[in-house]
């Protein structure tokens, strides 16, 4: 069975998952990598964290758009979380996904 963790934005529950794929993907749209990304999170916060979350939505959930993770992105915050938050997600993922060790922080 593959791995994800499960997040609920808006009521509505999502797989995500980080593949060799949507790692790329991600690293392609960041333009560096997903690591040195996440290292220099405060020189670009909102598209790192939009575009992991976009790039790990894309395995288990059909044509997810950028545009839907941005909406996702800002129901996330409307829903009465902060960026903070969404980042623990995100590591969360990461280690469900088998990239980081457990209790291994970014």
């Amino acid at each position: 069975m593959r791995a994800f963790h499960t997040i609920t934005i808006g009521g509505k529950d999502y797989k995500l998952r980080l593949t060799a794929s949507a790692i790329m993907s991600i690293e392609k749209k960041l333009g560096q990598s997903m690591f040195t990304a996440l290292e220099n999170i405060e020189n670009n916060l909102v598209e790192t964290v939009v575009t992991m979350l976009w790039g790990s939505l894309q395995p288990l959930n059909a044509n997810c758009s950028y545009d839907t993770a941005m909406e996702l992105f800002d129901q996330y915050i409307d829903d009465g979380n902060l960026v903070e938050d969404l980042i623990n997600e995100l590591t969360t993922t990461m280690g469900t996904s088998g990239f980081l060790a457990k209790g291994q922080a970014v």
